[in-house]
């Protein structure tokens, strides 16, 4: 068994190829469908987990053109080298709770699609691809993650510097404080993957926690001192309905 792994240096990939012991990082050009080829015919992989992508929502906003071209068409080129290849591997494809609408209760892989952002909206056009021209897939919907080696803007490094360089004796605010999420530590996500791919499991997944924590409550648990959070923006929700996962990995 042999895995390629695109967008290694990422959070996610970093904590994945200490997991592995027979693998190889693409390194070249996502938005190159040459590198991408040369990659694949040139290694005989059995799975792929494709990571590579514009994520932070901010980044993808100030340069819509760029992250399209990553995270969407870097999908199409991948897609269309595999569809070449005489075997076709086992793909897991990232995509990101940002492509469901908000909803107060948890949402399900059946629930309908509504991109909250800019960056749900390119990663679902990529889902559409994988699901219109590959069958042997699994795409991750992944909820929120966190990790100690996260980079800013993202929240649990933000927060983190925040709680280190501001007054606690002053108010916290925060925006979107109320907002619930599903958050799940990044180790765990990569586990939960690793199974998904030892299991060869196919179709669409929310990778999640099944559990709603308030955002001002997350950050709470950050540190050991009572913080006078006040609270700013409106609230939205994004919960995972995961039976669908824990079914699979039943099996």
């Amino acid at each position: 068994m042999k895995v390629g792994i695109t967008g290694s240096t990422g959070t996610l990939g970093k904590i994945l190829v200490q997991q592995l012991k027979n693998y190889h990082c693409f390194e070249g050009d996502i938005c190159s469908k040459k590198d991408i080829n040369t990659w694949i015919k040139t290694n005989n992989f059995s799975e792929i987990i494709h990571f590579a992508a514009i994520v932070p929502t901010s980044k993808v906003e100030n340069n819509l053109s760029k992250a399209y071209q990553v995270n969407t068409i870097g999908v199409k080129y991948l897609i269309e080298v595999l569809q070449s290849c005489r075997k076709h591997p086992w793909l897991f494809y990232a995509s990101t709770s940002h492509v469901y609408k908000s909803k107060n209760t948890p949402i399900n892989e059946l629930d309908p699609i509504e991109p909250v952002s800019e960056y749900g909206k390119t990663k679902y056009e990529a889902e559409k691809i994988i699901l219109k021209n590959y069958h042997n897939y699994c795409i991750g919907r992944i909820f929120s993650f966190y990790h100690k080696t996260q980079k800013m803007p993202f929240l649990y490094p933000s927060i983190r510097q925040r709680l280190a360089t501001e007054n606690l004796e002053k108010p916290f605010a925060l925006y979107g404080a109320k907002s619930v999420r599903d958050f799940l530590n990044a180790e765990t996500v990569i586990e939960i993957i690793v199974n998904l791919m030892n299991k060869k499991i196919m179709g669409v997944y929310n990778i999640a926690s099944g559990k709603g924590v308030k955002i001002k409550n997350f950050v709470q648990s950050l540190s050991k001192k009572k913080i006078n959070i006040k609270e700013m923006g409106l609230a939205d929700f994004l919960v995972a309905d995961i039976n669908k996962l824990q079914n699979a990995l039943k099996k």
